[in-house]
């Protein structure tokens, strides 16, 4: 019970909280809008804290990287796999939302969604006209980019940007610890949030939050069968694909118990050993994996969107998709990379199609129950990520030759 608290305690305080407060809204009805403010203070610190944390965080982790030689190649190669398969797995996810609807019972009205035309023009989409308009959350790509620019900016400069890198550090660790604070009100918050609303809208917003969370994980499941066995298959062949489903139950179990990728790496990397993947591609894309390589985090977003455009009843069309690739791919890199990057994910929705920041509530429980099989789905990834970049940087017969190496040792010991 104590293991299951530690891993779960958060999450289940947190669900506990939208149930109380929902239970709360179906008994008083309109009179739980009384606790609305408490729900709006704690999303206004939230909303106050998106951009700092976007931007100190990110450049500290690219101001720290090192892409030299061999690893520049596995980088890129792995950086390239990241996005096609961000893709792939949002456009699997749009099949799943067009097949089975994720469309919320009845209605839910938290406000008047924007129309998004503009958003398609690269210019307004990638840029701002100044530098203030960075510091909003309804600029998030905008502000991405420049972070990125900076982080290999100060990388480039070497000596020289030092002094600015640690500063940035420091500003990432105090930002964490902010978040850490804002943190500890969010069951109070949340479940108030869920009070209010419950008791506006009535219980058909709970029944839709469950709808699309047993959708997901259907879908999770599936995408694990399937997709990992495949990218095996193509990295190992046979000897790969017996490998993985040797040893991907450990790091399955742990992602699945601890809700981390991160917590994650260690299980992921004696995982790779034992699956013969050559410890110069396991030790960079297991932990950087961890970070950027978040399929579940995508697929997710996925279904968050559609779920969203049904609510406001406006049209899913092709453009919208092709824009809500875009935005799960994205997510799939800064959810998790950044502190409380759930929150950054769902602004970055709001922000890319115009939709109320009262909607990020609900889709932050949404991501809450499916965690777990989303967490799966990202460690999951990444040995299969692995065993593909172990072909194409060494050859086909790589893990023959990994095997007859291993096999080798322990006469070299002995001899």
């Amino acid at each position: 019970m104590k293991q299951i608290m530690k891993n779960y305690g958060f999450s289940i305080i947190l669900i506990a909280a939208s149930v109380l407060g929902a239970i709360a809204g179906l008994a008083f009805g309109k009179r739980a809008l009384v606790v609305q403010p408490v729900a709006d203070i704690f999303l206004n610190l939230v909303f106050v804290l998106i951009v700092p944390i976007v931007f100190f965080s990110i450049a500290d982790a690219i101001s720290n990287m090192d892409s030299r030689g061999k690893l520049r190649k596995i980088l890129m190669l792995f950086i390239t796999i990241v996005v096609i398969g961000g893709v792939m797995t949002s456009l699997l996810a749009l099949i799943v939302v067009n097949v089975i609807s994720v469309a919320p019972s009845g209605s839910i009205g938290l406000g008047k969604s924007t129309a998004v035309a503009a958003n398609f023009n690269v210019v307004n989409m990638l840029t701002v006209p100044d530098f203030y308009n960075l510091l909003s959350k309804n600029n998030m790509l905008p502000l991405i980019i420049f972070t990125i620019a900076t982080g290999i900016a100060i990388n480039a400069l070497g000596k020289v940007g030092q002094p600015v890198k640690q500063v940035i550090h420091s500003m990432s660790e105090v930002c964490m610890k902010l978040v850490s604070y804002v943190m500890k009100l969010a069951p109070i918050g949340i479940g108030c949030y869920f009070a209010a609303l419950v008791g506006k809208m009535g219980g058909q917003v709970i029944s839709s939050i469950a709808q699309l969370a047993v959708v997901y994980v259907g879908f999770t499941i599936l995408f694990f069968i399937i997709t990992n066995p495949a990218m095996a298959y193509y990295g190992g062949g046979r000897a790969g694909l017996k490998a993985y489903f040797t040893n991907i139950w450990t790091p399955m179990a742990t992602a699945m118990g601890t809700c981390s990728s991160a917590a994650c790496i260690p299980v992921n990397l004696v995982a790779s050993e034992k699956m013969n993947i050559p410890s110069e591609i396991a030790n960079i894309i297991m932990p950087l994996g961890g970070s950027i390589n978040k399929n579940g985090v995508v697929s997710v977003q996925i279904m968050k969107i559609a779920f969203l455009f049904a609510m406001f009843h406006r049209a899913f069309d092709l453009k919208n998709m092709a824009l809500a690739v875009v935005v799960a791919v994205i997510s799939g890199v800064i959810v998790g990379t950044i502190p409380s990057g759930g929150f950054i994910g769902e602004m970055f929705i709001c922000s890319a199609f115009g939709f109320p920041t009262a909607v990020v509530p609900i889709i932050v429980i949404m991501g809450t129950l499916t965690d777990p099989f989303c967490t799966m789905n990202n460690v999951t990834s990444n040995p299969a990520t692995a065993m593909v970049l172990a072909r194409i940087v060494d050859g086909k017969d790589w893990i023959k030759a990994k095997i007859e190496t291993v096999a080798s040792q322990p006469q070299k010991v002995q001899n």
